[in-house]
């Protein structure tokens, strides 16, 4: 009976809890298939409304639109492939170099790093590229953005290295493989699941970065997240197509996490090595 009972409360407590992770994301999508009539019906409508695509067609007109939403999808493919290839390297060298001095403060020191607030490092940062003339170019979006990401990079990446036996490598460089085959054939294989949830993670930090476009970009190199905040003016918020274009934003993530989760999951239980 106190089974039963404790099941079902908790079933009612993720239930509840779920709702209230998912309303927002909800009233964003309800808030783009409205007009703005409805928008600022009072009491708020959610359901009971006629849906219209009348913000996203306002979005998909606009060749501005659409040259921000591949900005975005750019800079984030890029600086997450950049971040990975040189953090999977990074982190494999951690992780086999375990007697290197100084190995657990510069472990630390990356997580500090990471944590540094972002507006502290875009001063000097727009200084030197104003002085060198790389402001609003896409590759050095790409490499800031791989830059300030790499720290989280390695530090997720080095435990799961750790937990590939080194009698793997070992067995490799016996039959006469040479480091970076060893490398690339058989410790690459083994850590792709935590290679994939890495990049997952990564690429979620880089799509919603804010920061480094706002300050150290400009029109031709606009990313979603800056194209959102700018429907918010002094005298009006056109929550419609900001609501549209927030939709725009999420869908894409939420799909490929849905789609990734099931790949990783499987992918992370059948990584594990047999004796």
């Amino acid at each position: 009976m106190r089974i039963r009972i404790g099941s079902i409360a908790t079933i009612i407590f993720l239930t509840f809890t779920s709702i209230a992770l998912l309303f927002p994301i909800f009233w964003t999508i309800s808030t783009s298939l409205k007009t703005r009539a409805e928008t600022f019906q009072l009491p708020p409508v959610y359901l009971g409304f006629t849906p219209t695509l009348r913000n996203y067609e306002a979005l998909f007109s606009d060749a501005a639109f659409l040259r921000v939403l591949i900005n975005t999808i750019v800079v984030t493919v890029g600086s997450t492939l950049l971040a990975i290839t040189v953090g999977a390297l990074a982190a494999y060298g951690l992780a086999r170099a375990r007697s290197f001095p100084g190995r657990r403060p510069l472990e630390v020191s990356l997580i500090l790093l990471r944590a540094m607030p972002g507006v502290v490092l875009v001063v000097p940062l727009y200084d030197l590229l104003a002085n060198a003339g790389l402001l609003g170019k896409m590759p050095t979006l790409i490499v800031l953005y791989a830059l300030v990401n790499l720290p989280f990079t390695i530090w997720i990446m080095t435990p799961y290295f750790q937990g590939i036996p080194a009698e793997l490598e070992e067995a490799a460089v016996v039959d006469g493989a040479s480091s970076r085959t060893v490398f690339l054939k058989i410790v690459l294989p083994v850590a792709l699941p935590g290679i994939a949830a890495t990049a997952l993670f990564v690429g979620l930090l880089a799509w919603n970065e804010f920061l480094i476009p706002v300050v150290l970009g400009n029109e031709s190199t606009k990313t979603l997240p800056v194209l959102i905040s700018g429907f918010i003016s002094a005298r009006d918020l056109d929550w419609g197509p900001m609501a549209a274009a927030s939709s725009l934003a999420i869908i894409p993530i939420a799909i490929v996490t849905i789609v990734m989760q099931r790949r990783l999951v499987s992918g992370l239980s059948q990584g594990a090595v047999k004796g």
